[in-house]
């Protein structure tokens, strides 16, 4: 009776086994999908091509309004500006080259993709993050400007209160630009995570 049962018990046991073996090996596989990963990469190649012509041509106006007007400017005016300059001339040149991975890719084989659009997600980051901390930058920048005109310049009470309107929209401006930057350094950060988790299960 005790061996009746015994085997009955080991058939049932190997029943289950059986069962469990049939629907592990029913799971899908999350096999990478060629074609999207091309088509990340390629609109990434896009838009950080983009990127970097509208961050070089950015800097143009810049300098020739600076050229314009240096003879104008008083000693404060014309460190705040050097000072700019030297902080963005060499931030500017840090994001192209972050840009650079998928700026200048070419078509390759699938963990090449997955490598290279990885490596960009990871320098998005870092792009959001220069990003988000010069929103406060530029607005220390523009409270130096006001100090410096309101210290050194000759101003009517209608170019003061011009001032502050400028500071108001700006401060808003920014504060926002802070926030929407933030946002994406976590939105990439995620990304980041998930196509790691992608290479390691490929």
């Amino acid at each position: 009776m005790h061996n009746y049962q015994d085997k009955e018990r080991n058939e049932n046991k190997d029943d289950k086994a059986s069962d469990l073996s049939t629907v592990w090996q029913a799971q899908p596989v999350n096999d990478i999908d060629m074609s999207a990963m091309k088509k990340n990469l390629s609109s990434e190649r896009k838009k950080q091509r983009l990127f970097i012509i509208i961050d070089s041509l950015a800097f143009f106006p810049a300098i020739f309004m600076l050229y314009y007007f240096w003879g104008e400017l008083t000693v404060a005016a014309k460190i705040i500006h050097v000072a700019m300059f030297v902080t963005a001339v060499p931030l500017l040149i840090y994001q192209l080259w972050l840009r650079r991975i998928a700026a200048f890719s070419r078509d390759s084989d699938t963990a090449d993709h997955l490598q290279k659009f990885t490596k960009q997600v990871k320098n998005n980051i870092r792009i959001a993050f220069i990003t988000k901390h010069s929103a406060w930058m530029a607005t220390v920048i523009l409270l130096a400007f006001i100090a410096e005109r309101l210290l050194f310049g000759e101003l009517s009470p209608e170019r003061v209160t011009r001032l502050y309107v400028i500071l108001g929209p700006t401060c808003i401006g920014m504060t926002v630009w802070y926030i929407w930057a933030n946002k994406r350094q976590k939105r990439f950060e995620k990304q980041f995570a998930a196509l790691k988790k992608m290479a390691r299960d490929a």
